[in-house]
């Protein structure tokens, strides 16, 4: 049976959400749910909400509702992943993903999300397989070079870690995190000449970043 996603009482859940008002917003979308649970409309705006207040565990709930009417949706399964990856629920988010790209049906995004499920799962190799993907796809390659950087460094390939960084940093130079990273990979690449210049930029964009002022305090008097 189709839904539609109209009538008053859903529309006007759905400008709470818009509005900000998300608890009363989702208290109402619960109310019309209850009235009509075969109802996917209700269900995926659920999970957005849900999404929307940090409430991860009733997202997802949502999501595999929705996938249920509509099951190997990638719009869901990548709400679903999203949220669970939120959840630290990194194994599961990158099932997901998996299942997702598997499926040929899928955003190029969800080789980002991949990509950092696996490096919280401390396997970076994957990680890194999933960013070059991203990156060869040419979609988002900024957000791309910046997590290849963080997982390259991660995995002690440092001379190529700042490669990404740099390369990002020609587009952005003031790309205050991706500074600051590089500066930490020339601190493990033992390279503390390179480390400080990079720690005084990040310092002049962000005098209140009091890790790279630490870190910079430790190279001078070390």
């Amino acid at each position: 049976m189709k839904h539609e996603f109209t009538g008053k009482p859903l529309e006007s859940a759905f400008d709470m959400m818009l509005e900000g008002n998300l608890r009363e917003a989702a208290e109402k979308f619960e109310e019309k749910h209850k009235e009509q649970p075969e109802n996917i409309h209700i269900m995926l705006e659920l999970g957005n909400v849900y999404y929307m207040m940090g409430e991860m565990n009733k997202a997802v709930e949502n999501y595999e509702k929705a996938l249920k009417l509509k099951p190997g949706s990638p719009y869901i399964l990548y709400r679903k992943g999203v949220s669970l990856y939120h959840a630290t629920q990194f194994s599961d988010a990158a099932e997901v993903f998996n299942t997702i790209i598997g499926s040929g049906k899928y955003l190029p995004m969800s080789y980002l999300w991949l990509g950092l499920s696996y490096y919280h799962l401390g396997k970076e190799e994957k990680s890194i397989a999933a960013y070059k993907k991203l990156i060869e796809s040419g979609n988002e390659t900024v957000m791309a070079n910046y997590y290849m950087g963080i997982a390259l460094k991660a995995s002690g390939n440092y001379k190529d870690a700042i490669g990404y960084f740099e390369k990002l940093l020609n587009t952005s130079d003031k790309h205050v995190s991706a500074l600051y990273h590089l500066a930490r990979t020339y601190m493990k690449d033992q390279k503390y000449d390179k480390a400080k210049e990079y720690l005084k930029q990040v310092i002049s964009l962000d005098s209140e970043n009091k890790n790279a002022e630490f870190m910079l305090d430790f190279l001078i008097n070390a």
